[in-house]
Formats: structure tokens, sequence, C-alpha cells
């Protein structure tokens, strides 16, 4: 964490005080020095898709049986940068078992991210303590110390309204990563899940991941899951405005959708973008979510896709004017905040929510709102229609 530099004054206001019957032999100003850089730990930039892979499917079954209710993944994680990664994936959430594992690892220039995580992990353990001291409408078990690691602990969190749930948690300290496995049981039949059951597949997990984040970075094969990887930070930067933050996704059975979240790079901000306006001091920022959703013949029961396609056009042209695009795909048109492409197999959607223009220093000479521009949406989303169709094509 950087500490705001300060000049240290106090003598030399001492000295211009007093008033001495000679001239004072001049000193050297004592200046505090600026945190020296630091090399930055080799992170690997794990995805959220190969979070979800890295459990095997024998050790998925056994402890994480679908049920009627969901069959969801869901995974989600930043656009990687030398010194921050961070990956999430969900197991069937709502189900009698649910899983989610986070693996994050942030440095700074005068802070290796293992260092970071040291300091993070103290400060979760020490908050763990006090939650099991002073329990609020979830009952806490003292956290306990965990072989898994570096350093590890796990606690169990149990849930007393009416619908109840009961999680046991492992958090990893695993070189530069911090790893969080929360492994649920929901109450079913008037009865929570036993607390060891749940502490042994949570320990069980937590072998994985330990496992998986120790592997050499040089050793892991870049993630090659499509179709969210068919485009790059890269390419939705230059489409819309710096800066790309982070992409999600989830996928089922017959189809892939992928979020990425787009900020301008003056305001870095931990928070979601919400309808597309973000306030930080005297600065408004442009900020939205693009949407690509992915819907494929080859793993929706043959399902026609091309009258589909057909059918969306003439229904969105009785009602707006819709433009007829060329050199994309098989067939594409776009209308409002949308384009839609049909490209092989594949029904493909691009949509975006939130701003385009404005923003800035709100007391900037020329300034305005963050507002959303149609024409200027329409040429990002046909640019990123583009790459993405090409991705696809170069992975097929």
């Amino acid at each position: 964490m950087r500490t705001a530099l300060t000049l240290l004054l106090a003598a030399t206001l001492a000295g211009c005080a007093a008033t001495p019957s000679a001239a004072p032999t001049p000193t050297a100003a004592a200046v505090s020095q600026a945190p020296a850089p630091v090399a930055p730990d080799r992170l690997r930039p794990i995805t959220g898709a190969q979070v979800c892979a890295a459990v095997p499917k024998s050790l998925r079954v056994s402890l994480l049986p679908e049920d009627m209710f969901t069959d969801d993944v869901n995974w989600s994680n930043n656009v990687a940068t030398a010194t921050v990664a961070w990956g999430e994936c969900n197991w069937h959430r709502g189900a009698p078992r649910s899983l989610s594992v986070i693996v994050q690892a942030y440095g700074t220039v005068t802070q290796t991210a293992t260092e970071h995580a040291k300091q993070l992990f103290d400060k979760s353990k020490a908050e763990a303590a006090t939650q099991a001291e002073k329990p609020d409408r979830r009952a806490y078990t003292p956290p306990v110390t965990a072989d898994h690691g570096d350093a590890a602990y796990r606690r169990t969190v149990t849930e007393t309204s009416r619908s109840g749930s009961r999680d046991a948690e492992v958090v990893i300290r695993q070189g530069p990563w911090l790893i969080t496995i929360t492994y649920r049981g929901e109450e079913r039949d008037g009865a929570l899940p036993a607390e060891a059951e749940l502490r042994r597949g949570a320990d069980r997990f937590a072998e994985v991941f330990t496992a998986e984040m120790a592997k050499d970075p040089s050793t892991v094969a870049p993630d090659g899951d499509r179709p969210c990887g068919a485009i790059s930070a890269t390419d939705v930067t230059l489409a819309f405005f710096p800066s790309v933050t982070e992409v999600g996704g989830n996928g089922d059975a017959d189809q892939t959708a992928c979020t990425w979240e787009i900020r301008d790079g003056v305001v870095q901000a931990d928070r979601p973008c919400g309808r597309g306006v973000m306030r930080l001091g005297d600065i408004a920022s442009r900020c939205g979510q693009l949407r690509i959703h992915v819907s494929d013949a080859r793993r929706l029961y043959r399902r026609d896709l091309k009258a589909q396609f057909d059918f969306e056009a003439g229904h969105y042209a009785k009602e707006v004017p819709i433009k007829r695009l060329t050199g994309l795909g098989d067939r594409a048109f776009a209308v409002a905040q949308e384009v839609r492409v049909l490209a092989g197999d594949r029904l493909i959607r691009f949509t975006y929510d939130g701003t385009n223009v404005g923003g800035g220093p709100r007391d900037a000479p020329g300034y305005q709102k963050p507002d959303l521009d149609e024409a200027a949406l329409r040429k990002s989303l046909i640019r990123t229609a583009r790459s993405f169709v090409s991705g696809l094509s170069a992975h097929d």
C-alpha cells in the first residue's frame, strides 16, 4: 500500500522563529525517501473458466450433485495485469450442495503480491476471530489453522434464518495467491448438513486448489476457453474506450454469455458500473457493460437458428429501422443498441448498457455529462462483432 510522501518542516520552522546573533550554519533538510520499487511476482493470468476446470469431474460429481433446481456454473475474472489477477467460479447455487472458489493476487510497484497476500490473510483471520465472538444473524465457529499451502484457516458459518444453510470456509495463502473456498449445504427436510461433512468436502477442494495455484506459471497453458476467449481486452478497448477491467460469463448445456465491464482509464473503482455513470470526487466516468450472448446449434439439439435469426430481423423491422450488415458472418443486422450475427451454427447477440461519450473532470472547459451516443455505439458494436466472429473462426 502506498504511503503519501511527507516533507518534515518542523526543524526548519523552528529555525526561522529564532533570532540568533550570527547566521546559522546551513543544514540539509530531512526529506522522506520514496519507497523503492520492487520486482513484481510473476502471476499466472488465471481465468474464471480455468478455475472451474480445475475441479476433476469425479470430485465434482461426488461433492456437487446437481438437482432439479440448478445446473448453473458461473465464472468471472479480471483482465489480468503484471501485478493483479483474480478468477472466480460458482457451481450450482441454490442446489443442496454448492461451491464458490476465488483466487486472487494483488501487488503494487512497491509491494509484491506475496507480501500483500500475507497482510490480507492475517487481516482476514483476525476478522474471522472477531465474528466468532460477536455473531449476527449467522453463527461462526472460531478460525482453526488448516494444513494447506503456506498458511490456512477454516471455519463454518451457519445461517439461522428460516431457510437455513451452512458454509464450510477455507482461506489459504499460497505464494502470492489468496484462495477462498466456500462449500455450502442448503437445508433439506428440516435439517442442515453436518459440519464435519462440509469440512471434509471443503478440505478436498482446498487440496485441489492449493496444488493448482502452486504451479509454475510457465507450465500452465493459456486459457483456450471459447467463445468468451475469442476476443481480447485490447479488441474491446479499441472498439470502446479504456479500460476494460473485468470479464464474466456463464455456461450451461445450451449457450454461453460473456460480460465485459468497461470504464474510463481515468477512474479505477471497485464497484459495478450500474446504469453507466460513475462518479469519484470531481470525476464523472463513462462506464458500461458489453454483453455477448452465443447460442450454438451444435448444442441446442439441432435447433434452426437461421429461422430464428430471420424471425428476429423481421420482427424488429416491423417496429424500428434495422441496418443490414455485410461482410460479417453469414448474415447480420444492427438495431438500436444491439448487433446480431448469424455465423455458421451460432447466433450471436452483442448489446451494451451504459455511456460512451462525455465525462471527465466536471470543472473542465466544455465538460459534458456522460451520455450514450447511439451512432458511436453502433460503430463500436460492429467493430467488436467483427473481432469476435474472426476470433471464433480462428479457433474452431
